[in-house]
């Protein structure tokens, strides 16, 4: 008898940010799931890397790769465009590419908030008009995740623009889904929180500016937000990944417009 089908079998995920952390998490569940995988990054070398180790691990014909800089319309269009030739098009769109800036309200210059917000809003924004331009075309429906943060929800010190910006991101998600529903496209989002294993988002002083508003050295930040959690865990990428696979899994094909928290439980975070 032939092996039932894997639950992603013959589906094509474009996972932004996916040559590390989160996003390389959630295109290896992705993978091990039946999916075909676009990789890509801004990042050239890093790239190659990753591809290199879902080629060995998955087999020539599972990746994919193209770089990809979400905050320029070309690159994004040439990304999605070189997913279809790829493998036929493209039925799941996780934006995820992100950074972090902490810095008090003061000390945030303009170059900090044009930053964030074009890689965090403007970026979700362009890979999403991209990605859905062929999914209509296909006519089969489709799924946007959106990976958000907790700081969405939750206000605290030195976080304006970061915050802000997730703030933006989560509202345009909902949009999304009221929009896209008679499309059968579904847009959904999944807020984290502090996932530190292998990703580039402590980079460029976020970890210090952290460690600065709580009170606290910077390595002591893994187990001050487990601490703060009320499951007392710290989360990793393949947390993330897993609350991805649920959405696009097949058991929650009428949720839309939803949000998922993956942070241990913060109840400053709860959605009212």
């Amino acid at each position: 008898r032939m092996p039932k089908p894997k639950a992603l079998s013959g589906r094509i995920a474009l996972i932004t940010g996916s040559a590390g952390g989160i996003g390389k998490a959630i295109a290896k569940k992705f993978a091990e799931e039946g999916a075909c995988v676009i990789l890509n990054d801004i990042n050239a070398e890093r790239l190659e890397g990753a591809n290199d180790e879902f080629q060995k691990k998955f087999g020539k014909d599972t990746s994919a790769i193209t770089l990809l800089d979400v905050t320029n319309e070309a690159s994004v269009e040439k990304a999605l465009e070189q997913s279809a030739l790829a493998f036929g098009g493209v039925d799941i769109i996780i934006s995820n590419a992100g950074i972090s800036i902490s810095k008090s309200l003061t000390d945030h210059t303009i170059e900090d908030w044009d930053r964030l917000y074009d890689i965090l809003v403007k970026g979700q924004f362009l890979v999403s008009r991209a990605g859905v331009k062929i999914m209509k075309k296909q006519g089969i429906g489709g799924d946007i995740i959106n990976i958000v943060s907790k700081n969405s929800v939750f206000a605290g010190p030195n976080n304006a623009g970061y915050g802000s910006a997730k703030a933006a991101q989560a509202h345009l998600t909902r949009l999304l889904a009221a929009e896209l529903g008679p499309d059968r496209i579904r847009v959904n989002t999944v807020n984290p929180d502090a996932v530190i294993a292998d990703s580039n988002i402590w980079a460029g002083g976020w970890a210090e500016g952290r460690a600065k508003a709580y009170g606290i050295k910077v390595e002591e930040l893994p187990a001050y937000y487990a601490k703060r959690t009320l499951l007392n865990e710290a989360i990793l990428p393949e947390d993330i990944a897993n609350a991805c696979f649920i959405f696009v899994s097949g058991l929650l094909n009428k949720s839309t417009g939803n949000t998922l928290n993956v942070d241990g439980g913060v109840a400053t975070a709860f959605l009212r």
